[in-house]
């Protein structure tokens, strides 16, 4: 069966993202997958009196274990029996060492529809899910990211923007976009970034290709628009706030436009207001 990955820290942020994850499992028939990454904290001595580093991983083992259970029994309700019989489940798992890679090796082993992670509230950072570490997942990840701010509901889902500028990459996450929209019933809408420096020409031959593509997907419920000028990522946020609008997605893959979008400084500044969820198509998903 299908999985969501959802990784924790345990903070409110973490929670209000675990429950989006186990909402998108329950409509995606998938169990949850709880994860969370130790990341040990410098121990005294013991020649000082302190615990050893054993004794100290070894507390943190067994304390997070306990705060992963009880999460975990704190989602079961929320799931429900699908359309086999069978209910789906929670589970958790913890591991130690660098988060990014551990969850390269849960998705290359486990069945992961999609990673599911908290942002930073307002501009200070409540867990580690922030900066570089979110960076790293995303680079490290073969299966769409979503980052939930805290206070976004997406118990239904009306409005998913897709921010392109008409690249072949986009096609297959539009395509993973219109399955889930089946799914979820929610309206799809790509807004067209128009990048200063394409010419006239250039760009309208992309945007044809685009649509000739477009055109044999079988879609009920998409729009298509366009955006102009500087600013893409306050020009976003903007049409991210207009009532519907829950979540905004785009391609990251190397020397995209959109790989600007998660360089750190105009990430940072992005997430630290961030209002809408933002689904991220990593560039090992497009391949």
């Amino acid at each position: 069966m299908k999985n969501i990955l959802v990784l924790t820290d345990f903070s409110a942020n973490a929670a209000h993202a675990a429950h989006t994850g186990t909402m998108l499992a329950r409509h995606l028939d998938a169990n949850v997958l709880l994860f969370n990454a130790n990341v040990t904290q410098p121990v005294v001595p013991v020649y000082a009196g302190g615990p050893t580093v054993f004794d100290e991983v070894n507390f943190m083992e067994k304390e997070n274990t306990g705060l992963l259970q009880n999460l975990a029994n704190s989602l079961k309700p929320f799931l429900k029996d699908n359309n086999t019989g069978k209910k789906n489940d929670v589970y958790f798992e913890e591991g130690l060492g660098d988060l990014a890679y551990q969850v390269k090796n849960i998705i290359d082993n486990r069945n992961i529809e999609m990673v599911v992670m908290g942002s930073r509230e307002g501009s200070r950072v409540d867990h580690f899910l922030t900066g570089s570490d979110t960076f790293s997942v995303i680079d490290h990840s073969a299966k769409p990211v979503l980052i939930v701010p805290h206070g976004a509901d997406l118990r239904t889902i009306k409005k998913v923007i897709f921010a392109s500028n008409f690249a072949d990459t986009d096609a297959k996450a539009i395509r993973y976009l219109i399955k889930l929209a089946e799914i979820l019933e929610f309206h799809l809408e790509v807004v067209h970034i128009n990048i200063l420096g394409d010419d006239d020409i250039t760009r309208d031959l992309k945007k044809k290709e685009f649509l000739k593509h477009i055109a044999h997907l079988p879609h009920h419920n998409l729009t298509i628009t366009e955006i102009y000028g500087k600013d893409i990522v306050d020009r976003l946020n903007n049409l991210c706030d207009d009532p519907g609008s829950e979540i905004l997605a785009f391609s990251h893959y190397k020397d995209s436009f959109f790989s600007r979008l998660l360089s750190p400084s105009t990430t940072r500044k992005a997430l630290e207001n961030q209002k809408a969820p933002l689904l991220i198509f990593p560039a090992a998903f497009l391949v």
